[in-house]
């Protein structure tokens, strides 16, 4: 079919690379608002209505699919007017276009998930890719054995840390692009439509927040401080078993910190291992704007309502209203040291991570104790920022008390 293309729908630093479909891999990361996934999101409609392709459109986490990629790729239908050309399935979220071409969205909650999407896909998208796992990647990569000529897998991110696997991946650890790999970085200052309010949040993160500034604005991996847990590992593992296990090591966490606007309310879920010491972070809720009944109806989904959780003290109305709503919710202990208290608490365990926590995950890899400006030496405190998660473990490690010593004297 016949499109009409107006180049003045595109910002000036992705045009020339509109046709451009040469390159196995291509990456596109740089700052926030840069529009880089919306570009993909153009470039991929008019690569599928010029043959018939199969394509897969991927986010880590399956809830994401719907306000991402899917959205995004609707808006792309829109523009160039052709929506009621396209055989669209909302609720499985795939898209037929005029040309034959097919198009998949989904999550990548499972690594094995990988295997269920086909073995014929010419085109791959991870969205967010920096929340996936190199042996994602390498599964992905394996899928594509489509028909047409050229098959690609496209990237975009915004670049959280040097410990992501992306960072060493495509070679920014060394400064050399891998083959048949095409890169492009992007800010904000590189989208003409960015509007003002966007443009002035972070640039003020300049001062306020150097460390946000460099991977938000400017969009680089950050050159990371000393981290508060420097040894995190991301992999499956089967929680299910010691959820369900009778064996007295495996106490469960649940702990929650509370945000609106600007800040995340953030549930975490873990088990501890107490005799290998060894902490699994099974779980995740991030989420901003959240009412009390939301949080009820999130944590009732979960079925976690007559589990303890525990959670900022200094919200103590909104914790009585989720008493009220049916939670088993009780305030945290704080006072003087409580917070570095924590951290020793947690500290004194291997982490590791599932894979779908991709927000506690990110927090990992950027929580950091701050720098004495005069003296450029670290301090014995964290930074206040990629903490809500930090924060809702270290209410629920409050949950395992040692156990009291018993001096036994034979009389």
């Amino acid at each position: 079919m016949n499109i009409t293309i107006d180049k003045s729908i595109f910002n000036d630093a992705y045009l020339p690379y509109l046709f451009d479909y040469s390159h196995r891999y291509n990456v596109y990361y740089g700052g926030r608002a840069s529009g880089k996934s919306y570009f993909i999101s153009d470039k991929l409609l008019i690569l599928g209505l010029q043959e018939k392709r199969r394509m897969v459109f991927l986010t880590k986490l399956t809830n994401k699919v719907e306000d991402s990629i899917w959205t995004l790729f609707m808006d792309s239908i829109i523009k160039f007017k052709i929506y009621d050309k396209c055989k669209i399935n909302k609720s499985a979220h795939t898209i037929e276009l005029p040309s034959g071409t097919t198009i998949k969205m989904t999550g990548l909650d499972f690594p094995e998930k990988a295997k269920t999407l086909g073995v014929n896909i010419d085109t791959i998208w991870l969205e967010e890719a920096s929340d996936f796992t190199d042996d994602d990647v390498e599964l992905l990569d394996g899928t594509l054995r489509g028909k047409c000529a050229t098959k690609q897998m496209y990237f975009s991110f915004n670049p959280v840390s040097m410990q992501n696997y992306l960072y060493t991946r495509f070679g920014f650890d060394k400064g050399k692009m891998p083959d048949d790999t095409f890169i492009l970085k992007t800010t904000y200052k590189d989208n003409k439509w960015c509007d003002e309010a966007t443009v002035k949040r972070l640039e003020a993160l300049k001062d306020r927040n150097p460390t946000r500034y460099k991977i938000e604005a400017e969009g680089d991996f950050a050159t990371l401080d000393k981290l508060v847990y420097p040894n995190i590992t991301v992999q499956e593992f089967d929680y299910v078993a010691m959820l369900r296990s009778e064996d007295e090591r495996y106490k469960q966490i649940y702990g929650m910190d509370f945000g609106f606007i600007n800040d995340y309310t953030a549930l975490v879920c873990a088990i501890a291992d107490t005799k290998d010491m060894i902490l699994y972070v099974y779980d995740e809720h991030f989420q901003k704007g959240m009412l009390t009944d939301d949080i009820i109806n999130m944590v009732k989904a979960k079925n976690l309502h007559k589990t303890t959780i525990i959670c900022d003290r200094q919200e103590g109305r909104l914790i009585e209203e989720l008493r009220k709503g049916g939670l088993n919710v009780r305030k945290c202990s704080k006072g003087k040291g409580s917070i570095m208290q924590g951290i020793g608490k947690i500290q004194a365990y291997t982490i590791i991570v599932l894979p779908r926590c991709t927000n506690v995950k990110a927090e990992f890899e950027n929580y950091c104790y701050k720098k004495d400006k005069a003296t450029g030496q670290y301090i014995n405190e964290p930074i206040d920022s990629w903490n809500h998660g930090m924060d809702a473990l270290r209410y629920g490690i409050q949950s395992i008390k040692k156990k009291a010593k018993v001096l036994t004297v034979g009389l």
